[in-house]
């Protein structure tokens, strides 16, 4: 680490002007001591010794390195056209599938840093514990200096290169994402129109789609993850009208209390929006393609059997 050492009309070292700094800051340095090594701690701790009190200059020192700061943040962190922008038009499962090792404070970071609907998508598809972690950081997240960001850029831009998502993701899958979006309706019109435009091509992005009656063929231990990563109120608007297989399949992985409140929840909303409705499947939708990502749940075809 690089001790701070600034002040231009002072004609003290750089160390004694950190030591001046250090010794004003007390206890509220100790963040500062954690990232030195054994020799900077050693070599700062003698010259706060060797300086005699001068409450002036110290608080002189602290004004000066305020100032440096103040300078320091005002240039721009990055251009936001480019790398942020760029990470930002990749979907919320694949972004939550390229930092979900990283620590919270990591992924507050980034989050931070993502075109909001973005990051809103890519804490939806983080594992509940994780993504709550992140959000709680985000909200004392002060200034980044330049250098860590380009230093977080360049790790995350490595990390895409090696997935190289353009190359894994077909055209076929992209389209199906799309579909994955819309409603019923227009899913099978479109999809209909499209099988006619390019045969064959309907079959293809049905093989890519995961929708949300395709729950209802998951296991248990399956149904039971995404359970624990869905907020209550996203589920009790999902299940609003849901088709027999999948509610049946949800109430069947949960307790009968549990249950029996949620039945209760559904019935006391009134009616909703399909537009709200197919939003929270959507949501839901995102969270398990994330999971299957990610290898925590394993998806199969309703005509796929088990043989016991």
């Amino acid at each position: 680490m690089t001790l701070p050492a600034r002040a231009a009309t002072s004609t003290r070292s750089g160390l004694q002007r950190s030591a001046l700094l250090m010794r004003a800051l007390g206890a509220r340095a100790a963040a500062v001591w954690s990232q030195l090594s054994p020799q900077e701690a050693e070599q700062l701790s003698a010259a706060m010794q060797s300086l005699p009190e001068d409450a002036a200059a110290e608080q002189q020192a602290v004004q000066s390195y305020v100032a440096s700061m103040a300078n320091t943040a005002a240039v721009p962190a990055t251009d936001p056209s480019s790398f942020w922008e760029r990470l930002s038009r990749h979907d919320g499962a694949f972004i939550a599938g390229l930092v979900h090792k990283e620590s919270p404070q990591v992924i507050a970071l980034i989050l931070s840093r993502l075109a909001p609907e973005t990051a809103a998508n890519a804490v939806r598809a983080l594992p509940r514990a994780l993504a709550t972690e992140a959000l709680k950081r985000m909200l004392s997240l002060g200034d980044v200096h330049p250098s860590a960001i380009k230093g977080l850029e360049l790790a995350l831009q490595a990390r895409l290169n090696q997935t190289n998502p353009s190359r894994s993701q077909g055209g076929h899958e992209q389209v199906a994402r799309i579909f994955d979006r819309l409603d019923s309706k227009s899913e099978k019109s479109l999809l209909s129109s499209l099988d006619t435009a390019a045969p064959g091509a309907g079959e293809k992005i049905r093989a890519f789609m995961f929708t949300f009656e395709d729950l209802a063929n998951l296991d248990a231990a399956s149904l039971q993850t995404i359970l624990g990563s869905v907020d209550r109120a996203v589920l009790t608007v999902a299940l609003k009208g849901a088709p027999a297989p999948v509610a049946d399949a949800f109430f069947a992985n949960i307790t009968q209390r549990a249950g029996d409140l949620l039945r209760d929840e559904i019935e006391t909303t009134g009616p909703i929006r399909r537009s709200e409705v197919e939003a929270a499947r959507g949501e839901i939708i995102e969270i398990a393609r994330a999971l299957v990502k990610r290898g925590d749940i394993l998806t199969r075809d309703a005509e796929d059997e088990l043989v016991e």
